[in-house]
């Protein structure tokens, strides 16, 4: 099979890691696999093709925050992907996330439409189907055609005009041709809320996102991780993580309040922390931040190191830091967002209300005592190594693939 994989980016966050951890399991196995992407580094692996330009990504941001258009510019990227489809013949086009200002939405779906191309769609969020937002929290006119939207200032934000309900209407009139399609989602919680949504005349299926449990995320020495890193045996240590803390989405005040609370208690490690931030840790002693860091093993350490994984999201999918941290072996609190519940099963974490800033804090409490229940460990990482391998899910992937280029077969039988 000859597959290409469409997302924002290539192996930088979660839903990147997956799209580059499907490409290299594809190519192990023997099949004819390739990535196009829009924005940061990645082209130097094989057939991996960065096809938008950075000027050409900030120009789109641009427009989108002045005009609420998004995924209405980008044409010359939009051009040369075509002209990439048109080179490679794919039989199956895999899209991730389409948002990121770097593709033409319209000039893509007519594409694949006009060529017939089976398509399968991963749902990392929820913005495909709705007028703006990626998460939308209680809002539910997505449902019916968005407008008056709540969260126009949100990512991808709108300074001035609210064309919310028109983007749903195109994103329904464009994503919605065509009958080959399958969309998938990481989380069950995803695919109820898709089936809801115009996408519901498509099959929607959920596949487990994996990761690599056996030569990246595995459990690293504690001791050894903890003197690398200067913390000592005796510490107590909360880890979070996050691309974009600034997001008010990630929810980092919360994991900041849990902070403050336990000052005396509990020493709280901030990895993907940005200087601008420093001002909401005035005051507060116990906190580590680390830079944004790409070196997965040095995320592994991090996460190896802790005693407990904090992902404080108030909105979230299936979320891929999430099984990182427990396949190093360390466990998990996290709010009831989404499909953060389905993660945390089987004494794999511990979830409390979202936004509950007192429950989340005696969760980490709890999680730090040996009385907690918690796996932890080897046992932990195990559970991930046979429920979230990347050779399960792209093979789940692959069944995908032939299902729909069967369905293309019968078509000119």
């Amino acid at each position: 099979m000859k597959i290409l994989q469409i997302n924002s980016h290539y192996n930088q966050g979660g839903a990147a890691r997956i799209v580059a951890c499907i490409h290299r399991q594809l190519l192990e196995d023997g099949e004819e696999s390739y990535v196009a992407y829009g924005r940061g580094t990645g082209d130097e692996e094989k057939n991996v093709v960065c096809i938008d330009k950075k000027y050409e990504v900030y120009l789109s941001a641009l427009l989108c925050r002045i005009t609420g258009l998004n995924g209405w510019w980008n044409k010359k990227a939009a051009k040369r992907l075509i002209a990439l489809m048109d080179e490679i013949q794919p039989d199956i086009v895999h899209i991730h996330t389409l948002h990121g200002y770097y593709m033409n939405f319209r000039m893509l779906m007519k594409y694949l439409d006009e060529h017939q191309i089976p398509c399968v769609w991963t749902f990392h969020d929820c913005h495909a189907f709705t007028g703006n937002c990626g998460y939308y929290f209680a809002c539910r006119k997505w449902e019916n055609g968005c407008g008056s939207c709540p969260d126009k200032k949100r990512y991808p934000k709108s300074q001035f005009f609210d064309f919310s309900r028109y983007m749903w209407k195109k994103k329904k009139e464009w994503f919605t041709k065509g009958d080959r399609k399958i969309i998938v989602t990481p989380s069950d919680w995803l695919t109820e809320e898709t089936k809801k949504s115009f996408f519901g005349k498509y099959p929607c299926v959920t596949i487990r996102n994996g990761i690599d449990a056996e030569h990246t995320f595995y459990p690293r020495d504690k001791a050894e991780c903890r003197k690398k890193y200067g913390f000592t045996m005796q510490d107590k240590l909360v880890l979070g993580m996050a691309a974009g803390f600034s997001d008010e989405r990630k929810g980092a005040k919360f994991l900041i309040g849990s902070a403050k609370a336990m000052e005396n208690e509990a020493k709280f490690i901030l990895v993907g922390w940005e200087e601008k931030n420093n001002s909401l840790l005035e005051g507060i002693s116990n906190v580590i931040t680390v830079p944004n860091t790409k070196d997965t093993d040095a995320l592994a350490e991090y996460y190896s190191l802790a005693d407990v994984f904090v992902i404080p999201s108030l909105a979230e999918n299936y979320a891929t830091v999430t099984l990182e941290s427990m396949a190093c072996g360390t466990p998990v609190v996290g709010f009831d967002a989404g499909g953060i519940p389905e993660q945390l099963t089987e004494n794999k974490g511990i979830v409390v209300k979202t936004a509950d800033q007192g429950a989340l804090t005696e969760a980490v409490r709890k999680a730090l005592t040996s009385e907690s229940g918690l796996l932890c460990g080897d046992e932990l990482a195990e559970k991930i190594r046979q429920n979230n391998s990347i050779k399960q899910m792209t093979e789940t992937y692959k069944e995908i693939y032939r299902e729909l280029l069967r369905e293309k077969s019968e078509v000119f039988i």
